[in-house]
Parts: C-alpha cells; sequence; structure tokens
C-alpha cells in the first residue's frame, strides 16, 4: 500500500468515526441523563457519567406519564396497523404490477409514488375535520386508519418492486392447476415475498410506534395515547424533567431494538430487492 493511499485510508477512518460519533451522541445523553437524578442533569457537567445508577426515574417516569396504558395504545396501534400495511399494500402491489398492461393498473403506481412526498401538515386540517364528523378522534382505531394509510404509498413500492422479480411462470403453472388468482397469490406469490414482508414489519413498525406528528392531533386523551404523546407530559413551557422523559424514552426504545435485532437480516435485502426497477 503506497503512502497516498494510507493516507486515504486513514483520513476515511477518521470521518467514519466522526460520523459514529454523530449518530451514538442522542444515545450517549438519553442513557446518561435517564440514570440520573434531575439536579445532576443541569450541573456544570450535566454529559458526565452518573455517579451511581439512578433507577427511580424509571419508577417516577412510569408512574408520572401512566406508561402501560401508553405502551398498550402503542403496541395495538403498532401491530393493527403493521397487519393492515402487509395485507393491503401486499396485494394492491401484486394487481398493479401483474396488470401493468392496464393503464388504470399503471397509473396508480405513479399515484402511489407522488404520494410519498405528501407532507403530513398539507392534509392536517381537513384530515382533523373528517376524523371528527366520523367519530373517530381520540380513538385508536381512528389512529391506525390515519397511520397506515400514511404509510402505505412507500411500502407499496417496495412491494412493487420485489414483485417485479417474482417469476410469472410460478403463477401460469398455478393458473394450469386450476387456481384462481387470489389462492395464486396467497400459496405461490406471497411466501415469495418474505424478505420485503420482514423489511415492511420493521420500517412500518418503527414508523407507527415512534410517531409523533399524527399522534399529537388524533389521540391526545389520557386512555388512547400513545408513548410519544405520553412522554410529553414531562416537558413544560414552566418545567422540564428531562431525567424522566429520558427513563420513559429508553424503555420505549426497548421494544423496537429487540424486534430490530432479530429481523435486521432482512432489511437491507428487502429494500434492495424491492428498489428493482422493471
Amino acid at each position: 500500500m503506497s503512502k497516498r493511499q494510507r493516507i486515504h485510508q486513514r483520513i476515511l477512518t477518521m470521518v467514519m468515526w466522526a460520523v459514529t460519533g454523530l449518530f451514538t451522541a442522542p444515545f450517549y445523553i438519553l442513557i446518561v441523563y435517564a440514570f440520573k437524578p434531575r439536579e445532576a442533569t443541569m450541573l456544570k457537567s450535566p454529559l458526565a457519567l452518573p455517579d451511581r445508577l439512578y433507577l427511580d426515574n424509571f419508577v417516577e417516569a412510569i408512574e408520572k406519564s401512566d406508561f402501560f396504558q401508553a405502551f398498550k395504545n402503542s403496541l395495538v396501534s403498532t401491530v393493527a396497523g403493521v397487519v393492515i400495511l402487509v395485507l393491503i399494500c401486499s396485494m394492491a402491489a401484486y394487481v398493479i404490477i401483474r396488470q401493468n398492461k392496464n393503464r388504470f393498473y399503471g397509473a396508480w403506481q405513479y399515484i402511489f409514488l407522488a404520494a410519498i412526498m405528501l407532507p403530513f401538515q398539507t392534509v392536517m386540517f381537513p384530515l382533523y375535520k373528517n376524523l371528527v364528523n366520523l367519530g373517530l378522534l381520540n380513538t385508536l382505531l381512528g389512529y391506525i386508519i390515519v397511520s397506515a394509510g400514511f404509510q402505505m404509498s412507500f411500502n407499496i413500492f417496495l412491494y412493487c418492486g420485489f414483485i417485479k422479480t417474482v417469476p410469472v411462470e410460478l403463477e401460469e403453472a398455478a393458473k394450469i392447476d386450476g387456481c384462481s388468482v387470489f389462492s395464486t397469490f396467497w400459496r405461490i406469490v406471497f411466501p415469495l415475498l418474505k424478505p420485503v414482508n420482514m423489511t415492511v414489519i420493521v420500517l412500518s413498525a418503527l414508523g407507527i410506534w415512534n410517531d409523533y406528528q399524527i399522534a399529537v392531533v388524533v389521540v391526545m386523551k389520557d386512555a388512547v395515547r400513545t408513548l410519544p404523546v405520553a412522554q410529553q407530559s414531562f416537558i413544560g413551557q414552566q418545567i422540564s424533567y428531562l431525567n424522566l422523559a429520558s427513563a420513559a424514552c429508553l424503555l420505549s426504545i426497548i421494544p423496537m431494538f429487540i424486534l430490530y435485532l432479530f429481523l435486521q437480516k432482512f432489511i437491507v435485502k428487502g429494500v434492495v430487492a424491492g428498489a428493482v426497477k422493471g
């Protein structure tokens, strides 16, 4: 290796370490604040490691935010939303791709693609009014429908790219054997979608579980609020409890961290395959 190559390698290593530090810094701050009493987070060295692990933050955070109720609401919303997205998006993408000769179905692919760029703020007020008229405001059903709807376009885009890689000959053979379109999809095509299914499950679960901007509009009552909204109770105009907010946030991260550990090997494969152009 030449001297110039060694210099380039060292510079690249330094950049990688700098980027790693940039992305891990928030986690360090979160963990440090979660294990410190409130007074220690406001001293001259708030980022210093705690002298001891102050576990009372977690107990107090659970009690003050009604953590378990918010956890249940987030869990129900996330599971229901993910199931809806996997079922509807996979079937919609299958029809769009296999009926690509029909201009009507082909146009829908571009409509969903354009909808990815639609920000929530542009439809926030009409959405709020419609939820009020339908009696779905401050209900988990309303939140599930809205949160799943806003993730549907991207997931259909992923499924469309992946389904293009599924050999049509398999479906033709099933048709010869007497399978209907519905039966062919569930028996032949859907089992082959495992990589992109796992990707959609992880990305959708993370999106719904961590969502704040939709939840703060749709579910504000204590009985139906999710974890991100519940954590808002620790931050006010007059006083902030960063130690309690950090403890509650750390607890809420654990389920998604476990899910990611189990399914991480499918994510890159599913995203890459889902981005293939036909």
